[in-house]
């Protein structure tokens, strides 16, 4: 069942993350080229530079296959490139860094002049306020089943949207961006809910002789015991056992009246005691109890689950999934409305320049290479990140904004492809062309929390400083400039050429990949006062939901054992990598 939904998101999400392959033919005339002037990751972004620079009589504008928009002026013979750049660049009319392209790797030409209004009318229905009314019944189960898991909702996962899905909906908004809830919101719940299902596993497992349903963390739950008709599986992470048999009338009473009055019960009992159901579910101070047997074929099948506290959100979904009989259908529908709403959340994050002009990207810095022998212009076009490996087989991660209009790009010097770009999430694999496995880190299962220490690793001012620099700080806050949920600031320094590189836990697994920092001198032009260590970093949740659409294979950990600086240094040491680029 996960499966066909990742399948189906995978198609939809790629469709915006990813720009379809497509032939350059046809944009310029063989043996030509157009002088690029500038290139943006966004489409806003670039037409406000071609207005401010006064290029608008002769601007083109191409998607590249990478996801930015390369902006270009005029068309020239290959073997005339050289001097026309010189002399434009003496003149003033071409910036220094102005290049020509064969437009090799670019997809379409984009009609710049046009209006943002068609864009603008497709994402804002997203902020109209959220109505369930046009949702499938199949779709408000999904985004019921995504409450349960947040903490919010605990009523039966049927589609019914009344007041208790109404309310959690509205709990969840309030909670995580203190306001009423929006389509937006629906969306992201699709974004965050399909990340933790696929890590954890989260399936409907048929309980075929108790003729019940009910969904489980697959990947975190291990059976313990089976004797007779009784099943018992542990939670590998959590405090949390799970129970399945099958009860007599005098079984029912006994079982049922145990829990109820147990020893040390927080508040009272909830208990539902129909001729074909029974529930009886409690608090203690450190978690809960819950157990429903259902009478099918002259005997109660029953459900018991204990857990902690710590597994209360995971606690919630199981036990407002159990159903009668098969599984219901429970993912949204390929064409519905719900991941309408997700494709345009996507799209919205990819086209509109959110990005305040007070962000500074930890941007790839030029990096004279003292080693190796090239031309003066090689030299000055030469630029660098950072990138880490997620797994054994060489696959990398970087930010998008890292290989941006590169030509070529090694890391540690060897030569390496692209794999796969997201604009929306700033992120981008690569793959160095080596056959060994190597060493990789692993990803932190949850998401970290506020105030929680990390340590970030990269090679900023490559040229200027020697080698791997590793910085430790802490999450100074769960959200990014201005509310942006894809990342979270955190106080480790950040400097040009760190982009790219891995934020990890005390466990040594990571929870981010370092994006940008604040520009200290544009807040201060506004504020009066400089800003220290604000720094920001895609978070993991987001990096693995790319990783999962991309077919990037990576490990997940539980961050348990905490394990020293000089060993966490030593891991970063084996698994981070310069990552360079020789633009076109």
């Amino acid at each position: 069942m996960i499966k066909t939904l990742v399948s189906s998101l995978s198609i939809l999400l790629t469709s915006f993350w990813l720009s379809s392959a497509a032939s350059a033919q046809g944009f310029f005339p063989d043996g030509a080229c157009t002088i690029v002037v500038a290139s943006r990751q966004s489409l806003p972004e670039a037409r406000a530079l071609i207005i401010t620079n006064q290029w608008s009589d002769d601007a083109r504008v191409f998607e590249s296959r990478n996801g930015w928009f390369a902006i270009t002026t005029t068309v020239v013979d290959v073997s005339s490139a050289p001097a026309v750049l010189a002399s434009g660049k003496q003149a003033g009319i071409f910036p220094e860094d102005a290049y020509c392209s064969t437009g090799q790797m670019y997809l379409r030409q984009i009609e710049w002049r046009e209006n943002s209004q068609h864009a603008t009318s497709q994402s804002s229905r997203l902020w109209n306020e959220f109505d369930a009314r046009p949702f499938s019944l199949v779709e408000k189960r999904f985004l019921q089943a995504a409450l349960a898991l947040e903490g919010h909702y605990t009523g039966l996962i049927d589609g019914a949207w009344g007041r208790g899905s109404q309310s959690a909906i509205e709990r969840f908004t309030r909670q995580k961006f203190d306001r009423v809830p929006l389509n937006a919101d629906a969306a992201y719940l699709v974004m965050t809910t399909i990340d933790t299902f696929i890590a954890d596993g989260w399936e409907a497992k048929n309980i075929n002789y108790l003729a019940l349903s009910v969904m489980m963390p697959m990947k975190k739950m291990r059976l313990v015991e089976r004797e007779g008709l009784l099943e018992k599986w542990e939670h590998t992470g959590q405090d949390m056992t799970l129970m399945f048999t099958d009860l007599t009338d005098p079984e029912l009473l006994d079982l049922h009246s145990n829990l109820w009055g147990a020893e040390g019960l927080v508040g009272e009992p909830y208990t539902v005691r129909q001729s074909n159901r029974w529930v009886t579910a409690v608090d203690f101070l450190d978690g809960s109890g819950y157990i429903r047997s259902d009478l099918i074929g002259g005997t109660w099948s029953t459900v018991a689950l204990f857990g902690s506290n710590a597994s209360r959100q995971e606690f919630g979904l199981i036990t407002s999934s159990i159903v009668v009989g098969s599984p219901v259908a429970m993912l949204p529908e390929t064409d519905g409305l719900l991941l309408a709403y997700t494709t345009d959340l996507i799209s919205f994050l990819a086209e509109d320049d959110h990005s305040p002009q007070s962000i500074d990207r930890a941007d790839r810095v030029a990096t004279p290479d003292l080693n190796r022998r090239e031309s003066p212009s090689e030299a000055q076009g030469r630029t660098s990140g950072t990138g880490f490996f997620v797994n054994s087989d060489g696959e990398m991660l970087t930010n998008a904004h890292v290989i941006e209009g590169c030509s070529d790009i090694t890391v540690d010097g060897k030569p390496a492809d692209i794999i796969a770009v997201s604009r929306a999430f700033d992120l981008a694999a690569v793959k160095p062309r080596i056959s060994q496995e190597v060493a990789h880190l692993p990803f932190a299962a949850r998401e970290i929390g506020l105030n929680a220490d990390i340590t970030i690793a990269g090679y900023p001012l490559h040229g200027l400083l020697g080698g791997l620099n590793v910085s430790r700080g802490s999450i100074s806050a769960m959200k990014g400039l201005r509310g942006d949920e894809t990342s979270f600031q955190m106080s480790a320094p950040v400097q040009p050429g760190n982009s790219g590189g891995p934020v990890v836990d005390r466990s040594g697994n990571v929870v981010g990949v370092v994006v940008s920092k604040l520009d200290v001198m544009e807040v201060a032009s506004v504020t009066g006062d400089i800003a220290q260590n604000v720094n920001f970093a895609v978070r993991g949740s987001m990096a693995k939901i790319f990783m999962q659409t991309n077919g990037i294979q990576y490990e997940e950990r539980v961050s348990n054992e905490e394990v020293r600086p000089e060993e966490a240094a030593k891991k970063l040491e084996a698994t981070t990598r310069l990552i360079e680029c020789l633009p076109y």
